[in-house]
């Protein structure tokens, strides 16, 4: 369902704002494209109604989306009548009569009230006024009773950008309702009869490590391609400053000179690496700010953290979590290697590139380098990792680097904090790079295992293995269809994303946030 926090994060998905604002060219326009995407049960992820329209910088335009149909009950509750979505120019109140005659009562509404403004290098920046409606049930009279949220947001996103967010996050009545596992709404923007200006020049940034962010001016600007090129315009012309930061907090600043219409190359290094030759595919990289070692990975570019022999509190007390997560028990787990954040689109591409394997499906949002891999089998995370040279972690293995060792509900602690990770309620409510948000690490350092995307893990699930499971390296039940998965996804609920819950879910099911990171023994010498 929606819940007061589904539109708070609404954000870009792509971002790159280089230069203070600048009067837009004359003639200019904002073309625009509202998409609704119906995940439904049978599988089709580009069900949906979609419009276009154009903007005059400084105008406002209005448009509204509507999903499903209903119609009372017995109980002054509601059934569905229809599982559609439907969208238009204007406010919905201009047309909500001829809609509830001719199509029925709508189950959601949502009018959007935008106003564009051009800035420069045409980034775009839309303020956004968003009201939706949902239906909480009917009066004795018949009538549709709504709860409203309304709020403004400054929105702003590069020329041909698209932002994604989600209008339904089903409950299980409304999923077997409509036939639905969710409904996103996208939205994508460009720039039309845009001049460019003169007194701006451009700055190819290259590193040695992929998904760095960079920081011009100290304004967000981008991330890092690792050798490959990324070209960063318009910059102003003149003596201009880049960071580049990486996940574990790792910087290194240049002073770079632009020049008008010109291209400047600097090379950023980070992680200084003397050689990237190494026997096991491992180069140490130092401590990260935890204190945990960690390494580069020359296959795809990944980071790993090592997490240290010992016991830790694994699964939930009686009285607290799911029953599945019971009994809480002392577990041992042998010194290993995880991926510090979740596997990308540009490791799992680099992946494809040189196996001949296919990509999954692309998902509405788009590929999107630095965001974690989705729509990923089991079977397809598990190759993935045994071509780096390791495999998929045990849930013990995920649980550990989780929580460290005393039994903490999430990565940072005990009790929820909504800032800290990408969930439905809180943080950017889609999908996001991954190490994003640095608050949302573990004792050890190892980031996103809570949201992001639902993770994988190497174990068959067992509903009661923990009441048998061994004290040392458990590894699963050794039969049965289902694997479990940990660590909840950008939709999920705040007790979903737990560090002892547990999903099961079939090995062939490819699902839009089913992502997964790698684990690995540690070798002689590390």
């Amino acid at each position: 369902m929606i819940s007061n926090y589904t539109f708070a994060g609404m954000l870009v998905l792509v971002l790159l704002i280089l230069s203070p604002a600048r009067a837009h060219a004359s003639g200019s326009l904002v073309a625009y494209e509202l998409q609704i995407h119906e995940n439904t049960l049978d599988g089709c992820t580009s069900c949906g109604c979609r419009i276009k329209g154009e903007l005059e910088p400084g105008k406002t335009g209005e448009s509204w989306v509507a999903f499903g149909l209903v119609q009372p009950d017995e109980q002054q509750g509601w059934v569905s009548t229809g599982d559609s979505s439907h969208c238009g120019s204007g406010a919905f109140k201009s047309v909500a009569r001829n809609f509830t005659k001719t199509l029925g009562i709508p189950f959601i509404v949502i009018d959007l009230s935008t106003k564009a403004t051009i800035e420069a290098g045409e980034a775009i920046r839309l303020d956004t006024t968003i009201t939706s409606k949902k239906l909480t049930g009917f009066s004795k009279q018949g009538r549709p009773r709504y709860q409203q949220h309304r709020q403004t947001r400054k929105l702003r996103f590069s020329n041909g950008g698209t932002q994604v967010l989600p209008v339904l996050i089903p409950d299980d009545l409304e999923s077997k309702a409509f036939g639905i596992h969710d409904v996103l709404l996208s939205t994508r923007a460009t720039v039309l009869g845009q001049h460019q200006t003169r007194v701006y020049g451009s700055i190819s940034l290259t590193s040695d490590i992929a998904g760095a962010e960079i920081l011009l001016d100290g304004g967000f600007a981008g991330r890092t391609k690792g050798e490959d090129q990324i070209l960063l315009k318009p910059v102003l012309e003149g003596n201009r400053q880049v960071l580049v930061r990486d996940y574990s907090g790792r910087e290194s600043i240049r002073q770079v000179t632009v020049e008008p219409g010109s291209v400047t190359d600097v090379s950023i290094p980070v992680l200084n690496l003397v050689s990237r030759n190494a026997k096991d595919g491992l180069i140490p990289i130092g401590a990260n700010p935890e204190g945990s070692e960690e390494f580069w990975r020359t296959s795809d570019g990944a980071v790993l953290v090592k997490i240290p022999a010992g016991e830790f509190l694994m699964g939930s007390p009686e009285g607290e979590g799911e029953q599945n997560e019971q009994p809480q028990h002392t577990v041992h787990v042998s010194t290993y290697l995880i991926d510090k954040t979740e596997v990308t689109w540009r490791q799992y591409l680099k992946y494809t590139e040189d196996t001949g394997v296919s990509p999954p499906p692309d998902p509405i949002w788009g590929v999107n380098a630095d965001y974690a891999i989705s729509f990923v089998l089991w079977d397809e995370g598990r190759a993935f990792c045994e071509w780096t040279g390791g495999r998929l972690p045990t849930e013990a293995e995920w649980e550990k680097a989780a929580r460290g060792i005393d039994g903490r509900n999430y990565p940072w602690g005990d009790n929820w904090d909504a800032t800290r990770c990408n969930s439905i309620a809180g943080g950017l409510h889609q999908p996001e790079p991954v190490g994003y948000n640095r608050s949302c690490s573990s004792p050890y350092g190892v980031l996103d295992m809570a949201g992001g995307v639902q993770e994988w893990t190497a174990d068959r699930y067992g509903k009661n293995y923990y009441s048998e499971s061994p004290e040392v390296n458990p590894t699963g039940p050794e039969t049965g269809r289902m694997r479990t998965m940990r660590g909840g996804g950008w939709m999920s609920q705040p007790t979903w994303i737990r560090t002892a819950y547990r999903a099961s879910r079939s090995p062939t099911s490819r699902n839009m946030d089913h992502g997964f990171r790698c684990a690995r023994k540690v070798g002689e010498g590390l």
